[in-house]
């Protein structure tokens, strides 16, 4: 066997032994010996191989199907600028806590520094997004994936000598390895009770949540009756048991006389969140898989990998009063072309066992202000690690995959970053993807940032990267569907085969929208 065989087989073996089913290839001669040993073994192991041209959006794939799965999912590449491709991906999986494994192909080490064909300086790669970076030269140094926990991206760079034939393994040696979990205090839920009490002036922030941690926060929020910003991401915000004690709207919040917050899971995407940077007289306390506290302020954080169980916990303290909610609705009916009011009309088509996907900036921030409250959309995503809009359609692809119906909302510039996503289209399973498009013409969030207001014309054109673009010819060059809709239309008919449906919106009704609402 030769060496390049041998090192490619032993790599799979490790990455099956870490429990990777999905792999998500860019081909190329540098990755060619990984690649043909893996293609032999698919039925093997009972694989899935995907394949991409291009490695930004294979990345982001492989992050959607390992943030469905729960499960590591591996992206391959050659070696050079293809390598730098993943790196949008991995930053996002390092914040968002999600078990990427970026398989790297590399020219022999004594190529770097040369500036010959290929050869980058691909070790470490991508800094201290990947804790973990194998720079493997032999065999031994595969022996580092046992210190991987699987809350963060791996690196492993595979060092393959220069290709002189055809050669790859028909059969993987066998690796057990053992099983690391993330190190967790007894004790960690005295931190919590410690904080929580008293009661008064207590509000809680939901983010995104594992759907492990959904029972026991449920009942520890039953238990401590305070009122309760949910995002939709968190799976809880059509919770029964809580329903006497969500807010309905981040207005709401203002209502409140706050002494401290305590967020549990990912970072929110409400303003309330990032005005805590001004507010340093509140306290401010965070319960998340990941070691970063969302904000640039001292505060607490408490790292957990389960969320504890509260058994007979009796909270101590007066609690904050739920107040009534904001009127939304006479908002809403008084400017029904918004992009608002869209947003509230998707949500009633969607059903509620769906996948969902939210797309960066406005969607998410819209769905979590208007989503219809009585249409329980439990299966929200968004990729909020970094808040980035590239990759969001490749991600959502890798969600959808295994679901019978997926729906995907993306502002037209988040579309315009990812054309090349659907190339995966004829690989995947059988089930209803709907991408939604809300083209507002550019990106109309950044004139409504504080910082932001007052801009010139010249400068609204560039900013918002204004432009006409319409996605029609778009779905149709990847075999898509394609409806255009608009507010006052009655609801398109949709059929079983993927559907693009481009929103065009009415950007004065968006605007006096969000006059009236603030």
């Amino acid at each position: 066997m030769t060496y390049n065989a041998q090192l490619a087989g032993e790599t799979l073996s490790h990455l099956v032994a870490l429990g990777v089913k999905d792999f998500v290839v860019c081909a190329g001669a540098r990755n060619a010996p990984i690649v043909t040993s893996l293609l032999a073994v698919e039925a093997e192991k009972d694989l899935q191989v995907f394949h991409h041209f291009d490695e930004r959006s294979a990345a982001f794939f492989a992050l959607g199907l390992a943030k469905s799965s729960g499960v590591p999912a591996a992206v391959l590449t050659t070696s050079g600028t293809a390598v730098a491709e993943l790196h949008g991906a991995v930053i996002e999986a390092f914040y968002a806590g999600i078990p990427l494994i970026a398989v790297t192909a590399d020219r022999p080490p004594s190529f770097r520094g040369s500036g010959a064909p290929q050869a980058i300086e691909q070790a470490g790669i991508f800094g201290p997004c990947a804790p973990i970076a194998l720079d493997v030269q032999q065999l031994a140094d595969l022996r580092g994936v046992v210190a991987w926990n699987q809350q963060e991206p791996l690196h492993i760079n595979v060092c393959l000598e220069e290709p002189t034939c055809q050669c790859w393994v028909d059969a993987l040696p066998e690796i057990n390895l053992p099983k690391r979990m993330l190190d967790q205090p007894e004790d960690d839920h005295l931190g919590i009770e410690a904080f929580v009490a008293p009661r008064s002036g207590l509000v809680v922030i939901l983010g995104e949540l594992p759907r492990s941690w959904h029972d026991g926060i449920e009942e520890f929020l039953h238990q401590l009756q305070v009122p309760i910003w949910a995002e939709v991401t968190s799976g809880l915000r059509w919770s029964k048991r809580l329903a006497d004690y969500l807010l309905s709207t981040e207005k709401d919040l203002a209502k409140l006389s706050i002494h401290k917050v305590l967020r549990i899971g990912g970072v929110p995407s409400l303003r309330f969140w990032r005005d805590l940077e001004n507010h340093l007289e509140l306290e401010v306390m965070s319960v998340t898989t990941r070691p970063f506290s969302g904000l640039a302020r001292a505060s607490r954080n408490l790292v957990i990998s389960e969320f504890p169980r509260f058994v007979e916990w009796a909270p101590v303290g007066e609690v904050t009063p739920i107040p009534s909610p904001t009127d939304l609705d006479s908002v809403l009916e008084k400017h029904p072309e918004s992009e608002v009011s869209v947003v509230r009309e998707l949500s009633k088509w969607i059903p509620t066992d769906a996948c969902v996907f939210l797309g960066n900036s406005l969607p998410i921030r819209e769905w979590n202000l208007a989503a219809d409250c009585k249409t329980a959309h439990a299966h929200c995503h968004a990729n909020r690690g970094a808040n980035g809009i590239d990759g969001e359609i490749a991600t959502f692809l890798g969600l959808s995959e295994g679901a019978e119906e997926s729906w995907g909302l993306f502002g037209d510039l988040t579309a315009l970053y990812d054309l090349n996503a659907p190339a995966l289209l004829d690989q995947l399973s059988s089930g209803k993807r709907r991408i939604v498009i809300l083209n507002n013409g550019g990106g109309k969030i950044f004139s409504r940032l504080p910082s932001m207001t007052g801009l010139s014309v010249k400068e609204k054109q560039v900013t918002e990267n204004h432009h006409q673009t319409r996605f029609a010819s778009w779905a149709e060059m990847w075999g898509m569907n394609y409806v255009q809709w608009k507010a006052g239309d009655d609801t398109p008919e949709l059929g079983d085969s993927t559907t693009v449906i481009e929103v065009i919106l009415n950007n004065e009704a968006s605007e006096a929208f969000w006059n009236d609402w603030s």
